[in-house]
């Protein structure tokens, strides 16, 4: 009897700390994800107020043929680039406008180290653009410094022409809750490219339109993240290769005289895989 009571009592034991242990993975679990909702949120609260103080919407300016269709004018960066008064007849067209305006004087007293701005149309990406001393600060920062998982969306620290040199590179985190860049991961599909053939980069120095032309999965340490290039046959070799991986097709050209933007986000096809969004910047007002 004795014995038996004894086993009894060692299983009861087992029972309860086994109990105990769930219990407390649990609350932990719980607390991991409250934390981490909190964060997100955070973060969301952040950029939606700064795109309440920063951006405004531009309205009543007629959109150009961005339809991603084959043999779209506009895809192909076939709107006129002269500025209103330099040079234009009345009868020419005129110079595409970006959807939003961006209040660059506060922005870069709110955050010296700002360059831009990306908005893609119907979609989370609404953003300022930053670029530090290094590519560690704003991987877990907001603009404002404070800690957050979500980060700012930033350019390569190493390129000091930043969106004046033939290409240049953009890093956000692809977030669980679908914010930051998350979605570009989309573009593996024909029909999303279709739908989202253009973003918009305004920064202090002009406008863009990013007309998209090729994106695919790559390492974290591909060559494709690359800004310098030796010459004009260099740029053009590195742009037709870009666009031979490409998930989808696209009728976007590049000429040796145009400037790219590559957007990546991190994808989990395999271990530091990493989605590479390429894009034409055509000028616009």
């Amino acid at each position: 009897m004795k014995k038996s009571h004894q086993k009894k009592d060692k299983t009861t034991l087992l029972l309860t700390a086994l109990s105990v242990l769930l219990v407390g993975v649990f609350l932990f679990s719980g607390y991991k994800l409250l934390s981490t909702l909190l964060e997100y949120r955070k973060a969301a609260n952040m950029y939606n107020g700064l795109t309440g103080e920063f951006v405004s919407e531009r309205s009543g300016e007629a959109a150009p043929d961005t339809t991603g269709a084959p043999g779209a004018a506009g895809i192909a960066g076939a709107v006129s680039t002269q500025r209103p008064g330099a040079g234009q007849s009345a009868s020419s067209q005129p110079m595409e406008r970006s959807p939003i305006e961006v209040d660059f004087s506060a922005l870069l007293a709110k955050n010296r180290d700002a360059v831009g701005w990306i908005y893609s149309p119907d979609t989370v990406i609404n953003y300022p653009v930053v670029q530090g001393s290094d590519n560690d600060y704003y991987l877990h920062r907001l603009i404002d410094g404070t800690w957050n998982p979500s980060g700012t969306i930033f350019v390569d620290a190493r390129d000091t022409r930043c969106f004046d040199g033939r290409s240049a590179i953009l890093y956000g985190h692809h977030m669980n809750d679908g914010s930051m860049f998350a979605s570009i991961v989309n573009y593996k599909k024909q029909d999303y490219y279709a739908a989202h053939p253009n973003l918009y980069l305004n920064t202090p120095s002009g406008n863009y339109r990013l007309a998209v032309f090729s994106g695919f999965v790559t390492y974290a340490d591909s060559s494709v993240y690359t800004f310098d290039f030796a010459g004009d046959a260099e740029f053009m070799d590195y742009v037709a290769k870009m666009k031979g991986f490409s998930d989808f097709s696209s009728d976007v050209t590049v000429s040796a005289s145009d400037r790219i933007a590559v957007l990546s986000t991190c994808t989990y096809e395999y271990d530091d895989a990493r989605y590479v969004l390429f894009a034409k910047m055509v000028p616009i007002a």
